[in-house]
């Protein structure tokens, strides 16, 4: 009985552990902070002294399987790449989804934003349906994403950089939606680069592509139909995406303020944490963890809401949090004990850190060995995208 009684339990948190990474997945909005808490961190500035800002506009009708499956495992060795270079700039990602009119919607937007976590969750919402005439409604796709992600003010050491991805060409009888030379050109007035991404090689779609990606001031890429991504896998993952977890269980959510409101505010941000390690440990691919693992690493904005990323990356210091707003079981310590066991979970996360960016440059070299024996030049989603921002982030002076 006992036995029986032992197993049922296990699979009731198995099953309930799925629910949560599901449920999540398909819904995940942040905490919204009472009135009077801090600006929320993705409106806070960024410490370091450039940002890249990039939006992928994609076409999500029924033939882009492929290349949103091979964008969910290589988003954040993308961004991964760009946070290791000279600069080490911030990175803000967007995405919008487009389909055409008739179809379940016309674009999904999700603004800018620091957090790759949503980012992912996003595109692991997305589903490649709809479409049919062939033509989809890149006018309306490519204006929300000049106009609608939230672009910040153009300034020096600021990279501001758009990938459409699709297979079809506009519809060029939408004439209540601005062209795609209209949009462009106001996208360069704003100091951005447009780049274009043709998946397959339908009739109509690359002189479009051609003359967006010209007038954009950006590159224009062929890549096979189903994204070309060939993510490799190494013996360093499975370590790598459990050092990831444990980086992640030393999330302290602070703010909110006090009484019942702050509680709820700090409770929701623990279990939202948490509900996204068990997402990315259940549904994830072993190379996505450990990219996602070594993005943790390296990014000094990677939780939000989180306590000690805001003490290590200078945004705020501790004896300037109010006691209402830390989490019982650091309100409960005198400030001399709080500051100690603040310092041990420093140290904890800065030996996790240290740990998976030893293992990230073993796993690199399996890579790049792996990479040798591959024939031919790398012709897929991702190696377009970072061809492009290596060059485009120097032309910006981002290094």
């Amino acid at each position: 009985m006992k036995l029986v009684l032992r197993t049922f339990i296990a699979l009731y948190i198995v099953a309930t552990g799925i629910a949560v990474a599901q449920a999540w997945f398909a819904y995940s909005p942040a905490p919204v902070p009472p009135a009077g808490d801090p600006t929320p961190p993705d409106q806070v500035q960024t410490t370091g002294n450039s940002t890249l800002e990039m939006v992928f506009v994609l076409d999500t009708t029924g033939s882009m399987g492929g290349l949103l499956e091979g964008a969910r495992q290589r988003i954040w060795g993308i961004v991964n790449e760009v946070m290791q270079s000279t600069s080490h700039p911030s990175v803000r990602v967007g995405l919008v989804a487009y389909r055409d009119r008739g179809d379940e919607y016309v674009t999904k937007v999700l603004p800018l934003t620091t957090d790759l976590d949503q980012v992912y969750s996003t595109l692991m919402s997305y589903r490649a349906e709809g479409g049919g005439d062939t033509p989809e409604n890149v006018r309306r796709a490519l204006a929300d994403g000049v106009r609608n992600t939230g672009w910040s003010p153009r300034t020096q050491g600021i990279a501001q950089i758009i990938f459409l991805v699709g297979d079809a060409p506009p519809h060029e009888d939408y004439q209540d939606e601005p062209s795609t030379e209209t949009t462009t050109a106001e996208a360069v007035k704003a100091g951005m680069i447009v780049n274009t991404i043709q998946c397959g090689n339908l009739a109509g779609t690359q002189t479009v592509w051609q003359a967006i990606a010209q007038h954009g001031e950006g590159q224009y890429f062929a890549i096979a139909q189903d994204g070309g991504v060939q993510a490799i896998s190494t013996p360093y993952d499975k370590e790598l995406s459990e050092l990831g977890s444990k980086i992640g269980s030393t999330f302290v959510a602070y703010g909110g303020g006090a009484g019942a409101a702050g509680v709820r505010y700090r409770s929701e941000a623990s279990q939202g944490q948490a509900s996204r390690e068990i997402a990315v440990a259940s549904l994830a691919p072993e190379p996505a963890k450990a990219d996602r693992a070594v993005n943790k690493a390296l990014n000094s904005e990677a939780y939000a809401g989180d306590l000690l990323t805001s003490l290590e990356n200078g945004s705020t210091k501790l004896d300037k949090v109010k006691d209402e707003d830390l989490p019982d079981d650091l309100k409960k310590l005198e400030p001399a004990a709080r500051q100690k066991e603040i310092e041990k979970r420093l140290g904890e996360r800065k030996k996790l850190r240290e740990d998976i960016l030893k293992l990230s440059k073993q796993r690199d070299e399996y890579i790049a060995a792996a990479r040798k024996k591959q024939s031919g030049k790398p012709n897929s989603f991702d190696s377009a995208v970072a061809g492009a921002l290596r060059e485009q982030l120097g032309r910006k002076g981002i290094k």
